[in-house]
C-alpha cells in the first residue's frame, strides 16, 4: 500500500547542481544589493548624491576656469570637456579606492564557500559603474536639452572606451585589493596619489595648452589617453594632440589585469582567512 506522502516525495522536482559562473553570478547580485544598501541607505539625499558630486565639481569648474578655458579650448564646449573628464575619473578613483577595502568589508560572508573576495570586488565596480555611467547619460542628454553640441556618430566608440576604463579599473582594483589586505595604510597613499592624478590627467584643461615639451611626460599616464578619445567621440572638431593613442591604454589595461589576476590567483586563500 503506498502512502500519499510517499506519492508527493517522488513529484518534488530534483535539484540541478548550478555551474561555477551560476553561482558566482548569484553571489555577485546579492553582494550588489548590499552595496546599494550600504552605500546610500544612510544619506537623505540617497542616490541624488551621484548627481550632486558631479554637478557641484562642474559648477564650481565653470565658475572658475569657464571664461578662460572656453577660449582656449579647441572644437568643444568646456562643460562637454568637462563631464567627459571628471564623471569617468571618478569612477575610476572611486572603484579602486573601494575595492580596497572589499575583503575587509565582506569577509563574515567568506565562510560561505561560493563566496569570494573578486565577487565582492566585482559588486563594487559594476556597481561603481552603472552608477556613474547612469550619470553621464543623465548630464549628457541635459546639455544636449540646453542647446549644447553633443555629436552621436560615434556611439559605439565611446561605449567601447567605457568598458574599457571599466576593465581598467578592474584590474588596478585586483592589485590594490591584494595590497590592501596586507597593509589598510595604502588607502591614505592611494588618497593623495589620486589627487595629484587628478591634476596631471586633463580632466580640468586641455592637454592642447601644455607646452609640448612637458606634454610628453603627461602622455606617460594612460588615463589622458582615454578620456581625450572619450573627447573625441563627442566632438569630432576636438582634435586629439600627437601622441594620444588607444593602443597604449589598452597595453596598460592589459599588463595591469595580467599582474591583477597573478596577484589575486596567488593570494586568495591569505584573503579569505579570518584575522
Amino acid at each position: 500500500m503506498e502512502f500519499p506522502e510517499q506519492h508527493q516525495l517522488k513529484k518534488l522536482p530534483r535539484l540541478e547542481p548550478r555551474g561555477g559562473l551560476n553561482v558566482m553570478q548569484a553571489a555577485i547580485r546579492a553582494l550588489l544589493l548590499r552595496e546599494l544598501q550600504t552605500r546610500f541607505g544612510q544619506y537623505r539625499l540617497g542616490y541624488l548624491w551621484v548627481f550632486l558630486e558631479p554637478l557641484l565639481t562642474i559648477g564650481i569648474m565653470v565658475i572658475l576656469f569657464g571664461t578662460v578655458m572656453q577660449r582656449t579650448l579647441p572644437g568643444m564646449d568646456y562643460l562637454v570637456f568637462l563631464i567627459n573628464g571628471i564623471i569617468p575619473f571618478f569612477m575610476f578613483r572611486t572603484g579602486v579606492t573601494l575595492g580596497i577595502s572589499a575583503t575587509e568589508s565582506n569577509r563574515g560572508l567568506f565562510s560561505y564557500r561560493p563566496v569570494k573576495p573578486i565577487d565582492a570586488l566585482l559588486a563594487r565596480n559594476i556597481l561603481e559603474f552603472l552608477l556613474k555611467f547612469t550619470a553621464y547619460i543623465a548630464f549628457t542628454a541635459a546639455f544636449v536639452w540646453f542647446g549644447y553640441s553633443i555629436s552621436f556618430e560615434q556611439i559605439p566608440q565611446l561605449l567601447g572606451y567605457w568598458a574599457l576604463l571599466f576593465i581598467f579599473m578592474l584590474a588596478c582594483s585586483l592589485i590594490f585589493i591584494v595590497i590592501g589586505d596586507f597593509s589598510q595604510e595604502v588607502g591614505k597613499f592611494l588618497s593623495v596619489f589620486f589627487l595629484v592624478l587628478y591634476f596631471l590627467s586633463g580632466i580640468l584643461y586641455s592637454i592642447h595648452i601644455i607646452p609640448v615639451e612637458y606634454r610628453e611626460y603627461l602622455l606617460y599616464n594612460p588615463l589622458i589617453h582615454i578620456f581625450e578619445l572619450m573627447r573625441h567621440a563627442v566632438a569630432p572638431t576636438y582634435s586629439l594632440v600627437p601622441g594620444i593613442s588607444l593602443s597604449y591604454f589598452v597595453l596598460w589595461m592589459i599588463i595591469s589585469l595580467f599582474i591583477g589576476l597573478l596577484l589575486y590567483k596567488r593570494f586568495e586563500r591569505h584573503m579569505v582567512k579570518s584575522k
